[in-house]
C-alpha cells in the first residue's frame, strides 16, 4: 500500500566531507593558539558551501569560540561596508545602551555614520559631533583601524571566528578590508572563514583572491561534486533509509545533479512529489525509470528560451540532442550554416546563460539539467531522426582513425538512441572498453549495457568479453551480485564458445571477486584457474595464476606457501625470459614481503622489480616501485620488525623521482602516491615540516580525484606524525576519519595499522579503557599476531600491559615479537620492542638485564636514525639509573634526551606544534637542578674529579707515574689508579690520548 507521508528534502547530515570538516576541525584547533591562516571555502552554487560552514560553526562554538557573522547578497556589491554593517549591526542589536562598555561607545560613534540603525540602539550616540572633513584615504584608514581594533580585541577575550559568505558579491572597500584584516590575524587567536562561488568571479575579486594567494594569507578549500557514493548516502538520509538505494537511482540523481547536493534534493523532491518514487509497505520503490525534471529548472530553461530566435532555439535542439557537450564543426555540418552565422547564434544562446564556451571547438550546456530540459521537449521520433542525423555526420567527420577515436563514444550513444543495432554493439564495446582503461566504470557499465541490449534486438548472444568488461567495473564500485552475475555469463559465453584463453579469464576474475568477500570461494577459484591454465598448458597463464593463488595464501596466513608460490612464477617468467611478467611478480613480492612484516627483503625485491622496469621503459610501473620502495624503507609501521637501514637521501631520492615520473605521465593517482611516500619518508627522519607538507598534498588529490585508499593510507600518516609531535587529539581526529575510511574500503591491513596508532593516541591522552576498546575490535588482547597488523596491534597491547601495571605480561609480549620479527636479520636490534623489554624488566626489578636492553635499544635507534624513539629511551634510561642511585650516569641520560628533544623540536615549523612538542617532552624528564661548583666542573671535564684533572695535566707534561706521586705527595698505585680511572672515563686507551684531551681543555694552563 502506498503511503503518502514525503519526507523533508534537506539532507539531516553532511555527506562527502569529512575530510573537509575534520581539516577545519584542525584549522580551528591551532587557532585557539593564535595560529594559522585565514580559510577560504569556494564551489558553485549549491555545492554545499554554507553547510560546511555551519558544521564549522558548531564546533567552534563547542570550543568556546565567539561567532561574529556577516552576509553578502547580489545587491551589495555599490553599498560599502555591506557584510560588515551586517556583521555589527546583528553583534550590536544584543546590548541595551546602558550595559555598553566605555571602550565600545567611541567605535560605535564611528559606526553609527555608516550604519544609522546603530542610532536607533544607542540614541545618545547621535549626539557626538560628527569629525571634520578629512582626507577619504585618511578615513579609511581610521575606519579600518578602528573595525581590526574591534576584532583583535574580541580575540583577547576568546577565540573569535568570524564568518563572511558570498564574498563573490561584496563591495571594494569591504574586500579591502577584508584582507587588511587577513593580513592582521595570522597570530592572533581570530579565525577568519569566506565563502564564494567560485563561477562567479568578476575582475576585481580575481585581483583580491591573488593578492591573498600571493601573500599566502589563507588556506583554500575547493569544494568538490559529491561522488555517486556520498549522493547515496544523501539519498539514504534524507528517506531514512538503513539499507542500499535502488543502483539505477542513484546514477539518474548522479548524472542529473552531477554532484550538486541542491540539485540531488530538488531532483528527489521533483521525483516524489511527481509519483515517479513512492513509498510501498516501508520501501521506496520507482513507478517510472525516467527522470522528472525540477519545476524550478525547467522554469529557469523556459524564460532564457523565450527570448532567443528561432534560429537559436534549432541549434538548442540539436546541440541538447548531441549531449551536454558540442563540437562547433559537428553543429555546422549537421544546421547546415556558415561559420559566421554559428557564431552569432552561439553567443545569443551564450548571453541567455543556457551555454557556455569549454574551448576553441567545444561549447557545454551551463548546466547538465538545462540539456535535459530541452531534450525533454522533443518527441521520441524526433529523438530518433536527430540521433541519426548526428550520428551519420559524425562518421562523415571521422576522416582519420584518430577522429574516429575521439567521436568513438558520440558514435556509440547516437547509434544507439537511433536504433542503428549493428553499430551501436560494435562503437559501445569499443568504447566501453576505452572507458575501463581509464577507470571509468560507470560509463564502461552503461556502454556494455548498451552492447548488450544492441547484441538482443539482433538475436544474438553477447560477446563473453563484453560481460567480463561490464563485470569489471562492477567490480570496481564494490557491487558485488552484479559483477558475479556477469563474470558467470561471461564465463558460460566463453565455454559455449569453447575459447580456453577467455575462460580463464573469467575464473580468474571471479577468484578476484570472492577474494574480497569469501577466502575459501576464492582459493577454489584461484586453484580451478591454475588447472585450467596447465590443462591449456599455457606457461604464462600458469605463472600469473601461481601469482594469484600466492597473494592468496598469504593473505590467508600461508606466507611461506605464498611466496612459493611467487617464486615459481618468477621462475616461469625468468624461463620464458619474460621481463614484464618478472618486474610485475617482483614488485608483488616486495609488497607480500613488506605486508607480511619482512621490510628487508621486501626492499631488495622491490630494487629488482625498478631495475627491470627502467629497461622496460615502465613508467608507471617504475612510479609504483619506487614510491613503494621508499614507503618500505621508513620506520612507519616498522616499529616491531627488521629495517632496511636505507640512507635519507637514496629514500627521499625514490619518492621524488616517483613523483617525477607520475606528473610526467599525469597520474594523479601516483602522484597522491609518491606525496604519501615522501611524507612517511620525511616523518621517519624527523623532518617533521616537509612531512605534514606532502601529506597534505597528497590528501588534497586523493580528495580530488576520490581516491579512497590514498585518503586512507594519507589519514593515516597525519596521524602517525601528529602521534610523534604529541599532539593526540589532532591524531585522533584523523585516525578517526581514516579508519571509517578504511572499513568502507574493507582493507583489514588498514583498519589494523589505524587501529594501532588509535591505541597509541589514546594510551598518550591517559584513556587506557578506550586503548583497550579500540584494540580488541581487531585483535583481544591474548592472540598471537599472524601478520604485519597484527605485530603492531600486539605491541601496543604490550606497552598498555606495562600501563597498567602487568610487567610480566609486557615482557612476555616482548620478547616473542623480538623473537618472531620476520627476515634473516637477527642481529639487528629493534629500538621499539627493546625499550618495552627494558621498561617491562625496571618494574620487575630485573635491573642488569634493563641495562642491557636499554643500551641495545640506543643502538638500534641509532642505527636507523630514529629520534623520536631515541629520546625515549633516554628517558626511561634515566629513570632506571636514578632508581639504581647512579644519578651521574642518570643525568648523563636525561641531558641527551634534551638535546634529542630540542634538535627535533626545530624541524617543526608551526610555532603552536613546536612549542606544545617541547612542552610536553620536557615535562617527561625531572627538572634541571643546578650543580654545585663542583658538579659543573665534573660535567665540563668528562666526569674527572679535581684531583683527576691535576693527574691528567701532569700526564700532559709528560710526567711518569712516580712523578705524578711525588709531586701530588700520592703513592705510586693512587696515581697509577687515577690514571686508570681517567682512561675508563673518557674512554681512552693510552695516556697520549690523555695528553691531547687535556691540553684541548686547557688543563695545562690551569694546573
Amino acid at each position: 500500500m502506498a503511503e503518502t507521508m514525503a519526507p523533508v528534502f534537506i539532507c539531516p547530515t553532511l555527506v562527502g566531507r569529512q575530510i573537509d570538516l575534520t581539516a577545519l576541525h584542525v584549522l580551528i584547533e591551532r587557532k585557539i593558539g593564535g595560529q594559522g591562516q585565514a580559510i577560504l571555502i569556494c564551489g558553485e552554487a549549491g555545492i554545499g558551501k554554507s553547510r560546511l560552514v555551519a558544521e564549522a560553526k558548531i564546533y567552534a562554538a563547542q570550543r568556546d569560540f565567539l561567532l561574529l557573522e556577516g552576509h553578502c547578497f547580489q545587491t551589495d556589491s555599490a553599498l560599502p561596508y555591506a557584510p560588515l554593517l551586517d556583521l555589527f549591526l546583528s553583534y550590536f542589536a544584543r546590548y541595551a545602551p546602558a550595559f555598553l562598555a566605555d571602550n565600545m561607545r567611541s567605535f560605535v560613534s564611528t559606526l553609527s555614520r555608516l550604519l544609522p540603525d546603530l542610532a536607533l540602539l544607542f540614541p545618545d550616540m547621535a549626539t557626538f559631533p560628527a569629525p571634520p572633513v578629512v582626507d577619504p584615504e585618511e578615513e579609511k584608514r581610521r575606519l579600518f583601524a578602528a573595525m581590526t581594533h574591534f576584532f583583535t580585541d574580541q580575540a583577547t577575550r576568546h577565540p573569535v571566528l568570524l564568518v563572511v559568505e558570498d564574498v563573490h558579491w561584496c563591495d571594494d572597500l569591504s574586500l579591502d578590508f577584508l584582507l587588511h584584516l587577513a593580513r592582521r590575524c595570522r597570530n592572533v587567536p581570530l579565525l577568519l572563514l569566506i565563502t564564494y562561488r567560485s563561477d562567479e568571479l568578476h575582475t576585481g575579486f580575481r585581483q583580491w583572491l591573488t593578492q591573498l594567494d600571493r601573500e599566502r594569507l589563507t588556506q583554500e578549500f575547493s569544494l568538490r561534486p559529491l561522488s555517486r557514493s556520498d549522493v547515496d548516502g544523501m539519498v539514504r538520509a534524507i528517506l531514512a533509509l538503513e539499507r542500499a538505494v535502488d543502483a539505477d537511482l542513484i546514477d539518474t540523481l548522479y548524472n542529473l545533479s552531477e554532484g550538486n547536493p541542491f540539485f540531488v534534493e530538488e531532483l528527489l523532491e521533483s521525483l516524489i512529489t511527481t509519483g515517479k518514487l513512492v513509498r510501498v509497505d516501508g520501501t521506496w520503490k520507482r513507478t517510472s525509470r525516467q527522470a522528472s525534471i525540477p519545476r524550478s529548472v525547467q522554469d529557469i530553461v523556459q524564460q532564457r528560451t523565450e527570448h532567443v530566435s528561432a534560429d537559436a532555439k534549432q541549434l538548442l535542439l540539436f546541440a541538447a540532442v548531441a549531449g551536454r557537450r558540442f563540437n562547433v564543426a559537428l553543429l555546422q555540418q549537421v544546421l547546415h550554416c556558415d561559420e559566421a552565422h554559428l557564431l552569432d547564434l552561439l553567443k545569443e544562446v551564450m548571453a541567455a546563460q543556457l551555454v557556455i564556451e569549454e574551448s576553441t571547438d567545444q561549447f557545454a550546456f551551463r548546466h547538465a539539467l538545462t540539456q535535459q530540459a530541452i531534450y525533454a521537449e522533443l518527441l521520441v521520433r524526433e529523438r530518433q531522426a536527430l540521433h541519426g542525423a548526428i550520428a551519420e555526420t559524425l562518421e562523415q567527420l571521422s576522416t582519420s582513425r584518430s577522429l574516429r577515436e575521439r567521436y568513438l563514444g558520440d558514435l556509440a550513444s547516437h547509434c544507439y538512441e537511433a536504433g542503428m543495432w549493428e553499430k551501436a554493439m560494435a562503437y559501445s564495446q569499443q568504447v566501453g572498453e576505452q572507458a575501463l582503461t581509464l577507470y571509468a566504470q560507470r560509463a564502461a557499465i552503461d556502454h556494455m549495457t548498451r552492447a548488450v541490449d544492441a547484441a538482443h534486438h539482433l538475436s544474438l548472444r553477447p560477446p563473453s568479453q563484453v560481460y567480463r568488461a561490464r563485470g569489471q567495473a562492477h567490480e570496481t564500485l564494490g557491487e558485488f551480485d552484479r559483477a558475479r552475475g556477469d563474470y558467470e555469463r561471461a564465463l558460460d559465453a566463453a565455454r559455449a564458445a569453447h575459447d580456453g584463453r577467455m575462460e580463464w579469464q573469467s575464473v580468474m576474475a571471479l577468484g578476484f571477486l570472492w577474494a574480497g568477500r569469501d577466502y575459501e570461494q576464492a582459493g577454489a577459484w584461484f586453484r580451478q584457474a591454475l588447472d585450467l591454465a596447465e590443462r591449456l598448458a599455457d606457461s604464462m597463464l600458469r605463472a600469473r595464476s601461481l601469482n594469484r593463488l600466492g597473494n592468496w595464501l598469504v593473505n590467508t596466513g600461508r606466507a611461506k606457501e605464498g611466496l612459493e608460490a611467487h617464486q615459481e612464477a618468477l621462475r616461469i617468467f625468468e624461463m620464458q625470459q619474460d621481463t614484464r611478467g618478472m618486474a610485475e611478480t617482483l614488485d608483488l613480492l616486495g609488497t607480500a614481503d613488506g605486508l607480511y612484516g619482512d621490510k628487508v627483503n621486501s626492499v631488495q625485491q622491490l630494487g629488482q622489480a625498478i631495475a627491470l622496469f627502467r629497461t622496460l621503459g615502465d613508467t608507471q610501473g617504475l612510479a609504483s616501485s619506487l614510491a613503494m620502495r621508499a614507503i618500505q624503507s621508513s620506520s612507519q609501521t616498522s616499529e616491531t620488525t627488521f629495517h632496511a637501514l636505507r640512507t635519507r637521501d637514496d629514500c627521499v631520492q625514490d619518492a621524488a623521482e616517483s613523483l617525477f615520473l607520475a606528473r610526467q605521465i599525469d597520474s594523479l593517482a601516483g602522484q597522491a602516491f609518491a606525496e604519501i611516500a615522501l611524507s612517511e619518508v620525511h616523518s621517519s627522519f624527523d623532518e617533521f615540516g616537509p612531512a605534514l607538507t606532502h601529506a597534505q598534498e597528497a590528501l588534497r588529490i586523493a580528495t580530488a580525484i576520490e581516491h579512497q585508499q590514498w585518503l586512507v593510507a594519507t589519514c593515516h600518516q597525519l596521524g602517525y606524525t601528529y602521534l610523534l609531535l604529541l599532539q593526540p587529539a589532532l591524531a585522533l581526529a584523523v585516525l578517526e576519519t581514516g579508519l571509517s575510511l578504511a572499513h568502507e574500503l574493507g582493507s583489514a591491513f588498514l583498519i589494523g595499522v589505524h587501529t594501532a596508532s588509535q591505541g597509541l593516541a589514546y594510551m598518550l591522552k591517559h584513556d587506557l579503557p578506550q586503548a583497550a576498546a579500540a584494540l580488541t575490535t581487531v585483535m583481544p588482547r591474548e592472540q598471537l599476531p599472524r601478520t604485519l597488523e597484527e605485530r603492531q596491534i600486539a605491541w601496543i597491547w604490550g606497552e598498555l600491559a606495562l600501563a597498567e601495571g602487568e610487567p610480566s605480561r609486557a615482557l612476555q609480549r616482548a620478547e616473542h615479537l623480538l623473537a618472531s620479527a620476520p627476515g634473516e636479520q637477527r642481529t639487528q636490534l629493534i629500538p621499539h620492542l627493546l625499550k618495552l623489554k627494558g621498561e617491562a624488566l625496571v618494574a620487575l626489578s630485573r635491573f642488569e638485564e634493563a641495562v642491557q636492553a636499554f643500551e641495545e635499544a640506543k643502538r638500534g635507534a641509532k642505527a636507523r636514525h630514529d629520534q623520536s624513539i631515541l629520546w625515549r629511551i633516554h628517558c626511561s634510561f634515566g629513570q632506571l639509573y636514578h632508581r639504581l642511585k647512579r644519578e651521574e650516569q642518570a643525568q648523563g641520560e636525561y641531558s641527551a634526551a634534551r638535546e634529542v628533544i630540542e634538535a627535533l623540536a626545530t624541524a617543526i615549523d608551526e610555532t603552536a606544534l613546536r612549542e606544545h612538542f617541547l612542552h610536553t617532552a620536557l615535562a617527561s624528564l625531572p627538572q634541571v637542578k643546578p650543580l654545585s661548583p663542583n658538579d659543573a666542573a665534573r660535567r665540563a671535564y668528562g666526569g674527572l674529579s679535581a684531583r683527576e684533572r691535576e693527574v691528567a695535566a701532569l700526564v700532559a707534561q709528560g710526567r711518569s707515574n712516580r712523578e705524578i706521586a711525588t709531586h701530588l705527595v700520592l703513592s705510586e698505585r693512587t696515581a697509577e689508579a687515577h690514571v686508570s680511572n681517567i682512561l675508563g672515563k673518557l674512554g681512552f686507551t693510552t695516556r697520549a690520548q690523555i695528553a691531547a684531551w687535556a691540553v684541548e681543555k686547557g688543563l695545562t694552563t690551569t694546573h
